[in-house]
């Protein structure tokens, strides 16, 4: 029993931190937060060149999806490349006539040299292929290259 008493007695008199225990605890915190957020902002770059290139392979699979379905041919027509816009037409036998509103890649986001538009036959085969379209936000690291084959096959890399 005088043990207990004792140990409650020496508990109550030293409850809390110290001064120094607390400003070395916010030190740790402070040297991992300066770590560790240039990796989120690196992380967040990457995403979103990542993002914007699977929105882009989706457009041309399902430019491809409407050539076959609709037994015409398709293109995905790259506007203007530097800004970043592009849309997927249909072709009515005498001209091109867009299907669905012009699409834009995320701002900081554009697509690499020499991009050129990806015609659909209606058996799915991109003729002209294979195309490599670049999707960048100017650091070569975070570059998304798609890839279509003649067969019309849409590869992410």
């Amino acid at each position: 029993m005088h043990l207990v008493a004792y140990l409650r007695r020496t508990m109550r008199n030293q409850a809390g931190f110290t001064l120094i225990e607390v400003l070395i605890v916010v030190a740790v915190i402070g040297v991992v937060a300066a770590i560790t957020v240039p990796m989120v902002g690196d992380a967040m770059d990457r995403y979103s060149v990542i993002s914007a290139s699977q929105q882009v392979a989706s457009t041309v699979r399902a430019g491809r999806f409407q050539a076959v379905a609709r037994n015409i041919r398709t293109q995905v027509n790259f506007d203007s490349p530097a800004v970043g816009q592009y849309q997927t037409e249909i072709w009515d036998g005498m001209s091109w006539d867009a299907l669905g509103e012009v699409q834009r890649l995320s701002t900081g986001i554009t697509f690499g040299d020499s991009i050129a538009d990806v015609t659909l036959e209606p058996s799915g085969r991109a003729p002209a292929c294979p195309c490599t379209i670049v999707v960048t936000d100017g650091t070569e690291e975070n570059d998304q290259t798609i890839i279509i084959s003649s067969s019309g096959r849409v590869q992410l890399q």
